[in-house]
């Protein structure tokens, strides 16, 4: 600027101090115009303007080039610069210089060394750029406060330059006791994120997208990164902007938290402008903040602290609060402490006891009242001063609550703004120092939680081994000694310690996962930091078994940590585990069942759940049972039954209040999906029935929790006490007849009475069948549509409150859903409530009294959908029909019984039929193919008649009932008029008519309307008479079907007109021969009295039966049911072949009824051929036989019981190739495409009552066979076997079953090795044997029978040998004999896995090599092999019944006696049983071993045999000696002396005598009498005449 015009200076607008702006210009003085003392007053100056910027001269002078730092001065102002050590002069710095009047006066030119050639290069140290403008504004404003922060800038040109377009521009602020609010940076934990706004203008008529700064084209990343470490707010322009000069640029962050106090424009807060490129690429170096307001601290606290003991989350802690205030507190002044996340234990107001005991000074409990004040609401701790004490300022003071007052958040962040302490007066009016945020606070750590998690399988399909990815972020690392949870409910693993996949698998110990199966719980240990909160983790857990069923996203799959207190969160994200349909209920109770006993209402009864869940309950997990109405007192309640060791403690715990019976799963107990649970609650506990039940009540329902599956009902509950039922229900309706003068609009008020309580929460169906909701936005629109009627209802009255004033319409199924608030509705409570007119409800044009149409359910009182029991007939007409016609084929046309014509419908109802309505033919008699027919529109269409097929395109027929239901589809209606079906007989898809006659406009057509309309079922009015004489029913019964064979013949028929003489009847059996060339055949049944002598006559050459009927014999009546019997005893004998139902066997009725074929027989010579073998391999669908059936294989012996084995297959000249899959093919005759094949375990025989278990093992029939066109071959695809073993094949076939042979399933692993658990290995577990290659349990293997040998026959071929003498028959020192015993024992013990010492070969004999062998006992019980013999047995059964084990790769035993049948190998039982032996003490086992020794003494034998031949004797005849004394006759007492005493002189005889001799006579025995002797003597005796 020419010093002529003045120095130019501008302002720095907000905040900054007038001054030059750059460049700076530097003037050198020519020779004359000035003089020394103004030049060295300049210099001056310069000097001091220079310090000012931080430029020390002498700096300034070596910058100079060299050419002005040698040359001579040509000015005194260069030698002044000289002078002064080579300090540069002449130079003016931003306004430092003024013009003199000297200069004014003489104007000279001023050189720009900004902009010079010369000194371009000194630019940055002489020219720096600058904010003109930095400036700071806070809103609010006051100490630690959070506050948003507006930034003002205007740099001295643009940031970045142009040519630094490409660099990354920042703004750094450095604001040293600022606190950044915002969220933690995802890539630097250290670093916090903090929004920025624009806060540019829009100018008017300006593009905003274009605008500067502008909300909507900001200048700036909208995210600002506040450095933790450095105290540095960044600021990123976007790539490609720039921040212009002479503009100023205004930004909105929020928010950060204010520093304790502040002054004016404190040089420590600084700016620069950096780029990405480090320190040599700086836009704007550091310099300070022109403009900051001043934060005025005012009254405050110089120190405040918070400390929680323990800072633990969601615990019980004290709080101690520490605070030191910068002015004094008193008058009863109050400290206040904000705590808003924290919560009282007791959750109220109140006061709270509190101790000063760790305050510095001891007398600081003095200062306040003795308790502190809790406020609920303000979550505030008030302390009060007491009166007249005064809290100095610089006084600090600690004051502790008491343990166990307060509970911590689940987290709080050190230094938190949630908690904030003031002062204020004790009226709360005056504020003494403002709310401020603790100064510091104590950090309580985030319980870890899952921000995301999926489980993912490889193959999501049940009870399948596959990987299982876990994948993962929480909110915090995972450190070294931490452990993470994952309860994978039902979910199983071979091992113990579950190998990991992945690269975070070194993050865990071992590299791998420990699997606790009793709590379905995989544990992670950490043992190197994971830092799972920066990035989604995923590890693999290695060859798991799935469940049976899991819902998707499965709340039952829990995770959690090692932290106290951390919560158990389910997995946020699991596939759907599904059986055979997906999107489902896939999680259920197979069987839920209670029954008790007595089943009397209100009480104590013995009560019985049995339970059968889809999936496995493990410890811990829960089975609840909502029973509303029982009572029992006690909380702890034991259990009876099979199923009570399940239960922990042996005891279910019930919940009164709640109506709730849990049952807990003990320790390391299971409930499986195979075996019923079942307990028992003995009537001794008291527990006592509900008042009544119906049958399945809704309200006894049951849940798993653990493994979860939801609330539903009971499937199975027995009725008890009164029925449960609505005692009263009321559809009332008023009809606003102006609305409409048929069908009006109405207001219906719905009313009840219950004799049962409905739970809360409970859902009420209300079916309102034939009413249409019609607004007035849709009543253009057809009635079937119910867009617009369909959606919530408004209820008015008193108990719509109930319902929350509302319910759910719904057009298609005419029902109103209610629900109720979470509150009883008693037995006895009279609900009422209605729906406005305005609701728009419209009546139809007839009406029943109390209609069926109205129907209520209440599944949460248990009472099934019923009818209501008055409703109002609105109107003066009744439902029905105006018009029903019936007619077959064109109008006017002939048919007969069994025919097929088409069938015609015609019907009017006087009311519509809307959506849901069933509209039911009774046709009896009628027969159909298919239990769906499809409507066709009728041949020629006529004027008002609408053809309904368009939408009802097909009905459901029932051919038990006999009854055509059509269903009105959804989105359409029947209205009242003219409609007309059809369904045409096309083939065999038609109706047939009835074989029995129809009369015309018969009474048994009837039609019926129920569901969402209802019309009582009436007589159909006009249908055509149908009569035709034939037999109504001929059926032949063949037992057996098998071709050439005798049988039983049964035949039943049915005229459909009288047979009498002379109308035999003839029947035409082709192909029939009688094996004993009978012509007159015996005839027995139930109706032979019908036929002459019971006899039918033969005819061999013509093939016909005769029945003659007898001469005035009993008619045979139309319609009536007949059976004849023919025996196996007359020789009929089948033809080879016959088809089903075959036409050549005819019947007539001479002149009766004329020929035709039998209408039913059975197809004879059809069946499948058998044995079929074949070979499969576990989990495969196919199997890899080629030849099922092998014909060379009939005379194989030793029978071929192996087609997995090819050296087998090879043996008995079949295919040995089994390196190729094929489907299951079975070989037969006449095989159909209706034929079934099922696999039942082989133990199993096929029978008709046995059903299909999915569970056996084989997977069920999915689709029928492929049939070749030979019908020779039925081609089955999708079987395959989860286990290993044999299955019988069971084909049913034309309504028979057959055996038709076995498959035999292996694992996949390779011959010899066995597989157990998944795992392919050399041997089986001591408790398990092979069985098909998989090691499944040994019955013996439990049995205590370890010290029990036994001695087992094991037949061998004869080994090959030198000379003609078998092994038998040699010395025991032959060497053969004993290399053939050694080889024998150490190859056999190899074999069983077991030591030789405990193989033992007793003897061998002949008849081939028969090896008596002796498995002794178990001697050393901690041996590797603790088999017991019995085991041993067992294992050798198992390996022998096996070709292709280990036993038949062993060349010594490849010789064995090979398995004679496939019920040998299943059931292990051979020809020589093994026998018990015992260890004889010569060494050799026997089943007895001999005696050696005495028993007794000689001299005492000798003892005994003389006592016993001479004592004995003698002994025997005292003993007889005093019998016969004792039985030896007394002289009588009465003699005949005393009898004539008695008779002469009475007195001389004692008185008892007299007086026996006297009752002798007036009893009739006659004492002293000889009429018995007198008798009896021959001579005079007295005899009877």
């Amino acid at each position: 600027v020419h010093p002529a015009n003045g120095l130019a200076r501008r302002s720095l607008g907000r905040g900054g101090a007038g001054g030059p702006p750059c460049p700076v210009w530097v003037g050198w003085a020519a020779a004359a115009g000035g003089s020394p003392v103004s030049w060295a007053h300049r210099a001056a100056r310069g000097e001091r303007a220079m310090r000012r910027l931080g430029i020390r001269p002498a700096s300034m002078a070596e910058a100079l080039p060299r050419q002005f730092q040698r040359r001579q001065p040509r000015s005194p102002l260069v030698a002044m610069l000289r002078g002064l050590s080579g300090v540069l002069g002449s130079l003016l710095l931003c306004g430092s210089l003024e013009p003199t009047a000297a200069q004014l006066s003489t104007p000279i030119d001023w050189a720009d060394v900004c902009t010079a050639e010369d000194l371009i290069k000194y630019k940055d140290a002489l020219c720096k750029q600058t904010f003109f403008t930095s400036t700071l504004a806070f809103n609010p404003n006051g100490p630690k406060v959070v506050t948003q922060m507006t930034v003002i800038l205007q740099p001295s040109q643009k940031i970045p330059e142009d040519d630094w377009l490409a660099r990354v521009q920042y703004i750094d602020l450095i604001l040293p006791g600022f606190e950044p609010i915002g969220t933690m940076n995802p890539n630097n934990p250290m670093w916090r994120d903090l929004t920025i706004t624009s806060q540019n203008p829009i100018v008017v008529g300006v593009d905003p997208t274009k605008g500067y700064n502008t909300i909507v084209n900001p200048l700036f990343f909208y995210k600002v990164i506040y450095m933790t470490i450095e105290g540095i707010l960044r600021l990123q322009l976007i790539k490609g902007k720039q921040m212009l000069p002479d503009v100023d640029t205004e930004v909105l962050i929020c928010c950060v938290r204010l520093p304790n106090t502040s002054p004016k424009d404190d040089p420590k807060y600084r700016i620069s402008a950096p780029t990405n490129e480090g320190p040599n690429a700086i836009s704007i170096t550091d310099e300070y903040i022109k403009s900051v307001p001043f934060i005025d601290p005012g009254f405050q606290f110089e120190f405040s602290q918070i400390i929680f003991d323990p800072p633990v989350s969601m615990q019980l802690c004290t709080i101690a609060l520490t605070v030191r205030p910068a002015n004094d507190l008193k008058d009863r002044q109050q400290i206040i402490l904000y705590m808003q996340a924290i919560t009282r234990v007791m959750d109220e107001d109140g006061s709270i006891e509190f101790s000063t005991a760790d305050s510095a000074n001891p007398l600081d409990w003095m200062l306040f009242s003795s308790k502190a004040l809790w406020e609920n609401t303000a979550k505030s701790l008030h302390f009060f001063l007491r009166a007249g004490e005064v809290l100095k300022a610089g006084r600090q003071i600690t004051i502790k609550t008491m343990p166990g007052e307060f509970r911590l958040p689940v987290s709080l962040e050190p230094n938190s703004n949630q908690i904030m302490v003031e002062a204020r007066s004790l009226d709360m009016i005056d504020e003494i120092i403002a709310k401020t945020v603790i100064d510091q606070s104590s950090n309580v750590p985030h319980v870890r939680k899952f921000l995301s998690s999926e489980l993912r399988y490889m193959i999501a399909q049940p009870n399948v081994q596959t990987d299982v990815t876990f994948r993962f972020l929480t909110n915090r690392p995972m450190f070294v000694g931490q452990s993470i949870y994952i309860r994978l409910s039902g979910f199983r693993a071979d091992v113990v310690d579950v190998v990991l996949i992945g690269p975070t698998k070194f993050n865990f110990q071992d590299e791998k996962a420990r699997w606790h199966m009793p709590e379905n719980l995989l544990v992670l240990k950490v043992v190197k930091t994971l830092y799972s909160n920066e990035q989604v983790t995923q590890l693999i857990f290695q060859k798991m078994f799935l469940p049976p069923a899991l819902y998707a996203n499965d709340t039952s799959l829990l995770l959690w940590t090692s932290d106290p207190d951390a919560i158990r969160e389910p997995v946020l994200m699991s596939p759907e585990l599904c059986t055979t349909v997906c999107g489902g209920e896939q999680k259920t109770f197979y069987r839920s069942q209670i029954a008790f006993s007595p089943a009397e209402p209100r009480l104590p009864a013995n009560v019985t759940f049995t339970i059968l869940p889809s999936i496995f309950f493990y410890q811990d997990d829960t089975i609840v049972l909502h029973l509303y109405g029982f009572v029992c007192n006690s909380f702890y309640i034991p259990l009876l039954g099979t199923g009570a060791s399940k239960v922990d403690q042996g005891a279910a715990r019930w919940y009164g209040d709640e109506f709730m019976l849990v049952l807990v799963i003990g320790k390391n107990q299971i409930v499986d999906n195979v075996n019923p649970f079942i307990v028992t609650i003995g009537r001794d506990q008291n527990f006592r029935l509900p008042g009544l039940l119906s049958k399945n009540d809704g309200t006894l329902r049951i849940e798993g929790r653990g493994a979860i599956i939801t609330e539903r009902p009971l499937l199975k509950v027995p009725a008890m006490g009164d029925a449960k039922m609505v005692i009263s229900s009321r559809v009332d309706i008023e009809p606003y007849w102006p609305s409409n003068p048929r069908t009006p609009f109405a207001r219906i008020v719905i009313s009840f009475i219950l004799n049962s309580d409905v739970l809360p929460g409970s859902t009420l169906s209300i079916k309102l069948g034939g009413m249409l909701r019609n607004p007035p936005a849709v009543s253009l629109t057809p009635i079937g549509f119910g867009e617009g009627r369909s959606g919530t209802v408004v209820l008015s009255g008193k108990n719509a409150p109930l319902f929350f004033n509302m319910g759910k319409w719904d057009h298609d199924s005419s029902v109103l859903t209610l629900k109720t608030k979470p509150e009883y509705i008693f037995a006895g409570e009279y609900i009422r409530f209605f729906l406005e007119r305005d609701m728009y409800f419209q009546l139809p044009p007839a009406a029943y009294r109390n209609d069926p149409a109205f129907r209520i359910a209440i599944p949460g009182a248990g009472i099934a959908e019923e009818q209501f029991l008055h409703s109002t007939k609105w109107i003066d007409v009744t439902k029905t029909f105006v018009r029903t016609i019936l007619y077959y084929g064109d109008p006017g046309s002939v048919w007969y019984p069994g025919e097929a014509p088409d069938l015609n419908f015609k019907f009017e109802p006087n009311v519509d039929l809307y959506a849901g309505t069933v509209i039911t033919l009774k046709l009896p008699g009628f027969t159909v193919s298919s239990t769906t027919v499809f409507m066709t529109a009728p041949e020629t269409a006529v004027s008002n008649e609408f053809d309904v097929s368009g939408f009802l395109t097909t009905g459901e027929w029932n051919p038990f009932t006999e009854e055509l239901k059509l269903t009105v589809p959804v989105g359409n209606a029947i209205i009242r008029r003219l409609n007309v079906m059809r369904i045409r007989a096309v083939g065999n898809a038609g109706f047939m008519l009835p074989i029995t006659s129809l009369e015309k406009d018969d009474p048994g057509l009837r039609i019926s309307v129920d569901g969402n309309q209802f019309i009582y079922e009436e007589q159909i009015q006009s249908s055509p008479r149908i009569v035709r004489r034939t037999f109504l029913v001929s059926e032949f019964e063949y037992r057996p079907p098998i071709k050439e064979s005798i049988f039983l013949f049964i035949m039943r028929l049915k005229p459909a007109v009288n047979i009498t003489f002379p109308a035999d009847i003839v029947i035409n059996l082709p192909g029939f021969r009688n094996s004993l060339s009978k012509q007159k055949i015996e005839i027995t049944g139930p109706s032979r009295a019908y036929i002459k002598d019971a006899e039918g006559l033969w005819n061999e050459t013509t093939e016909m039966l005769r029945f003659v009927m007898i001469f005035n014999g009993n008619a045979i009546v139309a319609d009536e049911s007949l059976e004849f019997n023919i025996k196996e005893s007359q020789g009929f004998i089948l033809p080879t072949k016959l088809q089903r139902n075959d036409p050549s066997i005819r019947i007539q009725s001479v002149n009766n009824i004329l020929w035709e074929p039998v209408k039913t027989s059975p197809m004879v010579g059809n069946m499948p051929y058998s044995p079929h073998r074949f070979c499969m391999t576990q989990y495969e669908e196919n199997v890899r036989t080629r030849e099922p059936i092998c014909p060379n294989a009939k005379d194989c012996e030793p029978p071929l019981t192996d087609p997995c084995s090819a050296k087998e297959l090879e043996r008995c000249g079949c295919d040995s190739r089994l390196d190729e899959k094929f489907n299951i093919t079975i070989q037969g005759f006449n095989l159909e495409d209706t034929d079934t094949l099922q696999f039942l375990p082989y133990e199993t025989l096929c029978s008709l009552s046995s059903k299909p278990l999915f569970l056996k093992g084989f997977t069920l029939q999915q689709y029928p066979p492929t049939i070749n066109k030979e019908g020779n071959q039925a081609t089955f695809g999708g079987f395959f076997s989860t286990k290993a073993g044999y299955f019988r094949m069971c084909y049913m076939h034309a309504g028979t079953l057959f055996d038709i042979g076995f498959a035999k399933v292996k694992p996949a692993c390779a011959s010899p090795y066995v597989q157990v658990g998944g795992t392919c290995v050399e041997h089986c577990p001591v408790s398990k044997i092979p069985v098909a290659g998989e090691c499944t349990r040994d019955p013996h293997a439990m049995d205590d029978s370890d010290m029990q040998a036994l001695m087992l026959q094991v037949v061998m071929s004869d080994p090959a040998i030198s000379g003609s003498t078998h092994l038998s028959q040699r010395d025991s020192m032959d060497q053969e004999l004993r290399y053939f015993v050694y080889r024998y024992t150490y190859e056999l013990a190899r074999l069983l896995h077991t030591q030789p010492e405990r193989i033992k070969v007793a003897s061998v004999s002949k008849g081939s090599t028969l090896v008596n062998t002796v498995f002794t006992a178990v001697t050393d019980m901690n041996a590797v092999d603790t088999r017991s013999p019995a085991a041993l047995i067992s294992l050798l059964r198992a390996l022998q019944s096996d070709t292709s084990s280990s036993f038949y790769l062993n060349l010594f035993f490849q010789n064995i006696d090979k398995p004679r049948s496939l019920s040998q190998i299943v059931s292990g039982v051979y020809d020589s049983p093994e026998l018990k032996v015992r260890e004889c003490m010569d060494g050799v086992y026997r089943v007895f071993c001999p005696y050696v020794g005495e028993i007794i003494p000689l001299a005492w034998s000798y003892t005994i045999f003389v006592v016993a031949v001479l004592l004995v004797p003698v002994a025997l005849g005292i003993l007889c000696l005093c019998a016969w004394k004792l039985d030896f006759e007394t002289s009588p007492a009465v003699n005949e002396h005393t009898l004539d005493s008695l008779r002469t002189e009475p007195k001389k005889v004692d008185k008892p005598l007299q007086i026996e001799y006297a009752k002798s006579w007036l009893e009739g025995r006659f004492m002293g009498e000889q009429w018995q002797k007198s008798r009896d003597s021959p001579l005079l005796g007295i005899t009877e005449h």
